[in-house]
């Protein structure tokens, strides 16, 4: 199988006996390349096998030794899921009975159905209203399926970000030019954890395109 690597998407993490993961990303491309290698000095071998997680569900995943195993001297391309949604407004809510703490609910365009479920992570990228670009591997609590006339018939998802003193956005108002310009979007978020039986290492990681057999 042949792969054309998604540009800016690189990462690198330390491998060892110790789970460490990734930071949040947005996910670009429904498979991601994992190569494992060994630390520098380490003549006798070119990597160590590696435990892999990768999640779209959790803030913090942690490989175990029971979890997807890529063996030394070898990569591997793992599938990811790869949503997004134009979003054309955001106002920021409390949540019922939580005191100060705060969510952000954001709407996508009329007919369009939210792609996520409730526990997906997500970031938001582009808005013209700064303060809200800081929604970044956040969690979905809550999708709107309310019916009838006033109903949101899942254009509306809430998610865990604090962005209260960003106050509101809508494409109409904030965005030079108006809807024809607007690209705020809300992509599906991951992280990847690893760790090894082995020696220290590293782990490579880059987003990438399948072109069929090669």
């Amino acid at each position: 199988m042949a792969h054309n690597p998604v540009v800016g998407t690189g990462l690198s993490i330390p491998l060892t006996a110790t789970s460490s993961a990734t930071t949040s990303f947005v996910v670009e491309s429904q498979y991601v390349r994992l190569t494992p290698v060994a630390g520098i000095g380490s003549v006798s071998r070119a990597s160590y096998g590696a435990h892999i997680v990768v999640s779209q569900t959790t803030s913090s995943p942690s490989a175990a030794a029971t979890d997807y195993y890529i063996p030394a001297n070898t990569s591997e391309t793992l599938s990811m899921q790869r949503y997004s949604c134009k979003i054309i407004g955001i106002t920021s809510t409390t949540a019922v009975g939580s005191g100060s703490t705060y969510f952000t609910q954001l709407t996508c365009p009329e007919g369009q159905q939210v792609p996520f479920s409730i526990g997906n992570y997500v970031t938001l990228k582009n808005c013209n209203v700064a303060g809200f670009n800081t929604i970044t591997h956040a969690r979905v609590t809550n999708v709107d399926t309310t019916a009838g006339l006033d109903g949101s018939f899942q254009t509306k998802l809430t998610v865990d970000a604090d962005t209260y003193s960003s106050g509101t956005f809508d494409e109409d108002a904030d965005v030079p030019g108006g809807k024809g310009f607007n690209d705020t979007t809300l992509y599906s978020s991951a992280r990847i954890a690893a760790r090894t039986d082995e020696g220290a290492g590293g782990l490579h990681i880059i987003q990438v395109q399948t072109t069929g057999a090669a």
